[in-house]
């Protein structure tokens, strides 16, 4: 926004874009690694969640310039409101904050904290964020990289360089509120480089929440080489989250190079407001993910303050605390309500008396929790039942049609029980019926010594070449083509 777009790394000697995820330390967890004295807000965490990486979630840029659309680790624009008698050109600056937010998932440059995530642009403009607040969705994050800029303004000691949150023109703060408390959207501002007391007694109140809260996440801005508020950071009881205000490591944009820049140090509110818009990208992304559906604004926002953690001094006060996406995963769905397992009970609906048949409990737990099983096989089954998805029973041996239920149970471990029942028949043999021994044929010739057949509830062997011979009457122990029958039941 001022003096923090980052100066452009020089491109590789064989023009490869080299991997310099290993330089986004903001992306990793609390614990700071040198020469920083900060941790980051622990994306790295949240991509092994599903959602984590911002998949199915929309996010608006809103800046002065826009992204460079041709840079190979960016996305194009799902949505653009501009103005069309002067739109917006190319810039380092939105490109830079694109980058922190969606750059994608790939082996080389840098990876957006909500790599998955579609992104789209509003060039800034008062009134065309209200038309862009009628093409918004419930869930949808918007991130507003711009701040108003005053010469001076010695009332709240400040002689130059004098900048304020876009929430001091009331108008914007009222599409804003309109923005989280009417239709869901997330949004989240750059608390501005002013170095300005938000709650300075000049502003009458003005920035207290308790006065007046809109619902947006103001962005503060940490030295990550000090583990302190950035001299040019806004603070006060008003800035929510803060998050790094230097050394950032990005994508940017040049005329010399349009679609492979990066820099190592963007930096400003410029840099702590996508990354903060890149976190609740992830979070709403992880809560749609796992059958929590879209978190209101001030309870996502509420949700990243308690689980976030302070400047190095402790101070929470003073700029808020940087996210923690781990533990903010961990606290979200701790706290949801648990849903039971769901599913179906499958397999063959008859069997044949004797015989043995699969049953398989085809089961998911919308939560991801692990599931137990637990079968009740009918009377006079036989089989193992013990915690596995699939059992193998064998049914008794009937002389009639006789009706069974199977009975399962699947649980969740947390109280969630899936009761699973299947009605099915057991098949009595038919009176020529005597299992896999196939039927006497009248119209086959049976030349085999001692080949069976199955007739009128008794198995017969051949003992004479026959044909269109009934077993029944032309069988004996001795003599005749079939020898004696035996029964099958």
């Amino acid at each position: 926004m001022h003096d923090d777009n980052g100066s452009l790394v020089a491109p590789a000697s064989d023009n490869a874009i080299p991997d310099y995820t290993g330089r986004q330390n903001y992306l990793q967890g609390k614990n700071a690694v040198a020469p920083y004295k900060i941790g980051g807000v622990n994306a790295v965490q949240a991509w092994k969640v599903p959602g984590g990486k911002g998949q199915n979630m929309h996010v608006i840029s809103s800046e002065i310039d826009h992204w460079s659309y041709n840079h190979l680790d960016l996305p194009k624009p799902y949505l653009e409101v501009y103005d069309p008698q002067d739109p917006a050109t190319v810039g380092s600056h939105d490109t830079a904050s694109a980058g922190i937010i969606v750059a994608r998932e790939n082996d080389f440059g840098t990876t957006g904290i909500a790599p998955d995530a579609q992104l789209g642009y509003l060039q800034w403009g008062s009134d065309r964020f209200m038309q862009l607040a009628e093409r918004l969705n419930e869930g949808d994050v918007v991130q507003l990289g711009v701040q108003y800029g005053y010469g001076s303004f010695p009332e709240v000691g400040c002689w130059q360089d004098c900048y304020m949150p876009l929430e001091d023109y009331e108008p914007v703060r009222d599409t804003i509120s309109y923005l989280t408390e009417e239709k869901g959207v997330h949004v989240i501002l750059a608390a501005a480089n002013g170095n300005i007391n938000l709650d300075h007694p000049y502003f009458e109140g003005y920035f207290d929440r308790n006065l007046f809260d809109s619902g947006a996440i103001y962005a503060g801005a940490v030295d990550p080489k000090t583990g302190l508020r950035a001299g040019f950071s806004e603070y006060g009881s008003r800035v929510d989250l803060f998050s790094w205000g230097d050394f950032v490591t990005t994508t940017t944009w040049s005329r010399q190079n349009p679609t492979t820049g990066y820099t190592h140090d963007y930096s400003g509110t410029s840099s702590s407001n996508p990354i903060l818009a890149g976190v609740v990208a992830s979070l709403q992304g992880v809560a749609r993910a796992n059958g929590l559906g879209n978190i209101p604004p001030k309870a996502l926002r509420a949700l990243l303050v308690t689980t976030g953690y302070p400047q190095i001094n402790g101070n929470s006060s003073e700029i808020g605390v940087q996210p923690d996406l781990e533990a903010a995963i961990e606290k979200m769905l701790a706290a949801r309500p648990n849903r039971p397992p769901v599913g179906t009970l499958e397999g063959d609906s008859t069997v044949a008396s004797g015989k043995t048949i699969t049953f398989t409990a085809n089961a998911s737990d919308p939560d991801g929790d692990p599931l137990a099983y637990s079968w009740k096989p009918p009377i006079g089954f036989t089989g193992a039942t013990g915690n596995t998805r699939s059992v193998n029973l064998t049914a008794p041996t009937v002389s009639n049609d006789v009706s069974a239920m199977v009975n399962a149970e699947v649980s969740d471990g947390r109280g969630g029980v899936l009761p699973l029942h299947k009605q099915i028949t057991v098949k009595a043999p038919t009176e020529d019926s005597c299992g896999d021994i196939p039927k006497w044929d009248p119209a086959r010739i049976y030349e085999t010594y001692a080949e069976a057949v199955a007739y009128k509830g008794k198995v017969y062997k051949q003992n004479f070449y026959n044909i269109n011979k009934p077993p029944d009457v032309n069988s004996a122990e001795f003599g005749k083509e079939w020898l004696q029958g035996i029964a099958c039941r």
